[in-house]
């Protein structure tokens, strides 16, 4: 019987690192003591010095129970990486069982005045947290840690669920110099897994375990024991439009694969797509959940099948948000059942969206679920189907001959939009013997305009004048959300601009989720005035004054999400005696992956200023990061230009 399965070529059999040392928790090593930097990465205000998982099956009188074991050790440089010393162990519960955290052990190591302190972690510091109704954290701060402390810490998780082999994360915020983890595998259960960001192991052996070996129903047997290494692995950058870190940390993710049963016969576990199709499709709260949710919509929607397919749609996704709350957690399944869904109606997106697709069927609509990753949870790939990956479903629906990705989950989001947080590449389609998967993203470009009429008020020395506001898409949607929820916030936001808001704010169109969402005021702002001369800026701090791409370098994709853009109009009356000293020059850039246009008119005796910029595609390679940097340079920069304006000098007029 396979104790484990490869899914890559193991092109890893080089010799064992040497800096794998045995560690003696508790004794520290004099290069501990007396590392001042990082080799690889001197600036860096700490580093892993090591960190070790080892996962194993303990035997049980039912069976067993997956064991998982810890030790790290943290060297602490400056006051920046003091938070290192906080930690937190996530930990699964359902119904029936839960996973455990036991043996917590932690130091903190101090040199001073020649003598290394020891400072225990105390009981009395580690708390539980509940995080929801399936997780909950054991949370702890290690004490006195200062400038060159050590940290150390080991603990060990014990957990009733096979299925949840520890994964492991070989990168962290900050740089380590060697990160381990053993599995010990035995023949009852089958992983395959995936390693990510790592073409080869610096260290990777696999042996058999010697010496006495075990037995489970009657029958002997050995671990199969996995050593994965890696040295010196740098501090994973966390830069701004990025997916997920999830989606480029160094790590490698376990899928159960089968199970090989004592009494001679096996059950696999999804080892095709359509095999992982299946297994959803037969799940009580996916599959099941579904042809329930057919039933009920049979009876409830009967009265739309006179009505257009696209009809059809927009009364089920609106009914379905109305009627039901969205409680906030992600799920490719349902969390609870059908009949309590509707005893509470609320629940997780799986509840909310298979219900949708099962009242779409009934009213005579092909729809089908497609299951996501959302972006903070990072991508799935279509290599292997580690159903693990997956965590929120849509709803593919095909209406009056277009296909469309739908969600139920959220009252303020338009029918035609998806949430943001679930753009993140491609969804897998949960039908018979499917292998198809869609791609997940929004065509339609959201912009944010401002409009602006505006009068100088000399003898009050300020200016005045309305503001008009509208946006679309995306853009609408968080507004429209952040309005809806702080009604204050928004007044907050101009005033933190310096506006002064005569009269509050008038929202159009809160409630109007297809049309834009649209707000004026009258407001008052300064100026400049120097000798005899007004300093103005015609968009008065509403344009983005600083680039948003302020890296140097860039590793990483850029992900704006969906595509984006900005509008600002700005009509200003030259007061009676002025004149224009300077005036911005107009300007335009237009290529295949941006657009930025800038005009300055006078027309009598107003000013006319037109900025409007946009980016053509929702991601970009980190080779183009530098255009892209380029580009917002010269946007900020224009969209803050000055007018200047002069006071007529006064005629003399000889007697």
């Amino acid at each position: 019987m396979k104790s484990i399965v490869f899914t890559l070529l193991i092109l890893w059999m080089v010799p064992s690192y040497m800096g794998a040392q045995k560690a003696e928790f508790g004794v520290l090593l004099p290069s501990d003591i007396q590392l001042k930097e990082c080799s690889f990465e001197k600036d860096a205000a700490a580093v892993v010095i090591f960190d070790k998982g080892n996962s194993w099956f303990v035997n049980t009188d039912d069976g067993f129970e997956l064991r998982f074991d810890r030790h790290i050790r943290i060297k602490i440089f400056n006051e920046a990486a003091f938070d290192q010393g906080e930690f937190e162990i996530p930990l699964f519960q359902d119904d029936d069982d839960k996973e455990k955290v036991g043996e917590i052990e932690g130091y903190t190591f101090n040199f001073e005045d020649g003598r290394l302190m020891q400072i225990p972690l105390e009981r009395k510091n580690v708390f539980e947290e509940k995080i929801n109704k399936n997780w909950y954290t054991k949370k702890f701060a290690m004490p006195n840690i200062k400038r060159g402390s050590v940290i150390e810490i080991k603990y060990s998780v014990y957990s009733p669920y096979y299925m949840h082999l520890k994964d492991w994360e070989f990168q962290t915020d900050i740089p380590t110099m060697y990160s381990e983890y053993t599995v010990n595998m035995i023949p009852f259960y089958s992983y395959r897994y995936r390693i990510q960001g790592a073409s080869r192991m610096d260290h990777f052996k696999s042996y058999e375990k010697s010496g006495f070996g075990r037995k489970f129903s009657g029958i002997p047997f050995n671990d199969m024991v996995y050593e994965f290494g890696l040295k010196n692995v740098p501090s994973f950058k966390d830069e701004s439009f990025i997916s997920s870190r999830n989606d480029y940390i160094k790590k490698i993710d376990f899928q159960l694969s089968e199970i090989n049963y004592p009494q001679g016969y096996s059950k696999q576990f999804m080892n095709t797509w359509p095999d992982m199709a299946e297994e959803l499709l037969d799940y009580t709260n996916f599959g099941r959940y579904l042809r329930k949710a057919e039933k009920w919509g049979v009876k409830t929607f009967a009265y739309l099948l006179e009505k257009s397919e696209e009809d059809r749609l927009d009364a089920v996704l609106n009914y379905m948000k109305e009627a039901y709350k969205w409680n906030g957690y992600s799920g490719k399944s349902a969390r609870s059942s059908f009949k309590e869904f509707n005893q509470k109606l609320a629940g997780n997106s799986g509840n909310i969206n298979l219900s949708t697709i099962g009242a779409l069927r009934a009213v005579g609509l092909k729809a089908s679920p497609v299951i996501i990753s959302t972006r903070d949870n990072g991508k799935v790939s279509d290599d292997f189907p580690y159903s693990n990956l997956f965590n929120y479903v849509l709803a593919l629906v095909e209406a009056d001959g277009k296909m469309r990705l739908v969600d139920a989950t959220e009252d303020m989001c338009p029918n035609n939009l998806i949430p943001s947080r679930c753009i993140n590449g491609k969804g897998f389609i949960v039908e018979e013997d499917s292998e198809s998967w869609v791609t997940i993203s929004n065509s339609a470009i959201s912009i944010e305009e401002y409009n602006l009429a505006i009068e100088i008020n000399l003898k009050e020395d300020k200016l005045q004048g309305r503001l008009m506001a509208k946006s679309t898409g995306y853009l609408a949607l968080n507004e429209r959300g952040e309005y809806h929820n702080d009604k204050g916030k928004l007044e907050k936001e101009f005033m933190q601009k310096g506006f002064n808001l005569i009269e509050n704010i008038n929202v159009v169109n809160l409630y109007e989720m297809a049309l834009p969402f649209k707000y004026n005021f009258e407001f008052t702002h300064s100026y400049d005035r120097i000798d005899n001369q007004l300093v103005i800026s015609p968009f008065i701090n509403l344009a983005e004054q600083e680039n948003p791409f302020k890296q140097e370098k860039r590793a990483l994709p850029i992900d704006l999400i969906y595509l984006k853009g900005n509008r600002y109009i700005s009509t200003i009356n030259i007061p009676e005696g002025y004149e224009i000293e300077e005036l911005p020059s107009s300007h335009s850039i237009t290529n295949e992956n941006v657009m930025f246009s800038y005009i300055a008119a006078v027309k009598g005796d107003q000013i006319q200023i037109i900025s409007s910029y946009s980016f053509k595609k929702a991601n970009y390679s980190a080779e183009q990061y530098k255009d892209l940097k380029n580009f917002m340079n010269t946007v900020t920069s224009k969209t803050n230009s000055k007018i200047i304006l002069t006071k007529v000098a006064e005629e003399v007029v000889a007697l």
